[in-house]
């Protein structure tokens, strides 16, 4: 679990101190629409961040297969042929069917009706979540020579801020800000936004764009921070259940990943509504809610 903080804070330092990613504005001569192209100073993602998140989420599949082989071969006096050990992996299934396929092989039938059970509720079939898929497949992949890919996107969760546009004296008119395709990967060059007014612009400016470390899963691409924090949560909630435990830890990180993500939502209509109230009540900033949940679950401040 430490070292999927430590790669969120290694990673949050290279966007921050490493990397200047811009909006270059490109002004059409009637100056009523500006293009804007992706420019960067240094490295969009370097090659070591995706060798560790790639041992990050392996480590945490391998968590897994050796929590529920400790619990499967917990009666010494139960026998097991290597067919058998080999065949004791943790479950996951996309399907109903898949896991009552799984449900009949020893090493689940040795956990108990209560623990199958328990397992069951936190399968993707059931909860919709798509990170234990992902966590399903890398026992396809060899950490070294498939990394997973990562990319820069546009963070989703922070809006672009045109503060370096000037419009005409008499307002913009009506404008529109579009993106050219939905949040695509960045690249050097890339046509990422366009900002249309129905009068002419004076000047347009480049502009600072949000960026977040993302992860494709299937066809989508996911906020690594995201990932890592979903893994954090499952891989422990699995393991308090194999280890016949109520899931404390799991449910207190659960919940100090809602409140990161209320948060979050909070500080991103701050700044679309430049009104901070909710997110300064959220952070503990006001002086009445307190601690956030991450002072309150290690003690300190």
């Amino acid at each position: 679990m430490q070292e999927a903080f430590d790669f969120i804070g290694e990673s949050a330092d290279h966007h921050h101190n490493k990397l200047k990613v811009l909006a270059v504005p490109r002004l059409d001569p009637d100056r009523r629409r500006a293009v804007y192209f992706v420019r960067a100073r240094g490295q969009l993602v370097p090659a070591e961040l995706e060798y560790k998140l790639s041992s990050i989420l392996f480590q945490a599949r391998a968590t897994l297969d050796r929590a529920i082989f400790a619990a499967s071969h917990a009666d010494p006096s139960e026998t097991w042929t290597e067919s058998e050990n080999t065949q004791t992996a943790f479950p996951i299934a996309a399907t109903e069917a898949h896991w009552d396929s799984l449900t009949r092989r020893k090493h689940l039938v040795a956990l108990g009706e209560r623990r199958v059970a328990n397992l069951r509720d936190i399968q993707p079939f059931t909860t919709g979540a798509s990170l234990p898929g992902l966590l399903n497949d890398l026992h396809r992949f060899d950490k070294h020579r498939d990394p997973l890919t990562l990319f820069l996107i546009a963070d989703p969760q922070f809006p672009m801020l045109f503060n370096h546009v000037i419009d005409h004296p008499a307002g913009p008119g009506e404008w529109w800000i579009d993106f050219v395709q939905p949040n695509p990967p960045l690249a050097v060059g890339l046509e990422l936004v366009e900002r249309r007014t129905t009068r002419p612009m004076v000047s347009a400016g480049p502009e600072d764009i949000p960026v977040a470390l993302a992860a494709r899963i299937g066809e989508d691409l996911v906020d690594v921070q995201d990932l890592l924090w979903d893994a954090m949560e499952y891989v422990s909630r699995a393991v308090e259940i194999l280890e016949g435990q109520k899931p404390t830890a799991a449910d207190a990180f659960a919940a100090y990943i809602s409140a990161e993500r209320r948060q979050l939502a909070a500080f991103q209509r701050g700044m679309l509504d430049d009104d901070w109230t909710e997110w300064l009540y959220l952070s503990g900033s006001d002086g009445n809610q307190g601690a956030s949940f991450r002072s309150t679950a290690d003690g300190t401040h």
